[in-house]
């Protein structure tokens, strides 16, 4: 995945879930508290693609769910029947926790309008 890419989706998935900030090459989206009414706000970054709390809190928001096919090496992370995305464990390093991490990114993308979606 380009660095495009992947800001498109993180910016996309973003905006499903609500979040405003501004893409930090290597981190992922920029969330900057309201600092004239809470000096001490830090800044964050939320990157479900590298975070699992991020995507735990993201899947839980807009209800995306997961389905593991172990046995066949990989997922399914839904929405809904027209809105999902499958990711196999070999384009992930063989880690289900990445896999997962992907696809349920690509599903929130695709929730926000990511044009370039992927099942």
């Amino acid at each position: 995945m380009t660095t495009e890419q992947q800001r498109k989706m993180l910016e996309a998935a973003a905006k499903a879930c609500g979040i405003t900030g501004a893409w930090q090459e290597g981190f992922g989206i920029c969330v900057i508290g309201d600092y004239l009414k809470d000096p001490g706000e830090q800044v964050k970054f939320w990157n479900p693609l590298t975070n699992p709390g991020d995507t735990a809190e993201m899947c839980a928001k807009l209800d995306i769910g997961v389905t593991y096919h172990s046995a066949l090496g990989f997922l399914v992370c839904r929405k809904s029947i027209d809105v999902a995305a499958v990711a196999h464990y070999k384009d992930h390093d063989n880690s289900r926790l990445k896999a997962w991490m992907y696809a349920a990114t690509m599903v929130a993308a695709k929730i926000g309008g990511y044009e370039n979606a992927h099942p």
